[in-house]
């Protein structure tokens, strides 16, 4: 039994994207190195201009 041709082309899209995904994905964080300060903990820690 073979798949219907529109089957195969999402299947083939899907796994595609999927591959796609493996080699663009952002590293994962280490917790050994240096941690950077969050944006919130920045932001936060600026002072306002007062007006």
């Amino acid at each position: 039994m073979r798949p219907r041709k529109s089957t195969a082309i999402l299947v083939t899209a899907w796994v595609s994207t999927f591959v796609l995904y493996l080699f663009v994905k952002p590293a994962e964080p280490s917790t050994s190195g240096p941690q950077w300060p969050s944006l919130v903990s920045v932001v936060d820690s600026v002072p306002l201009p007062t007006p």
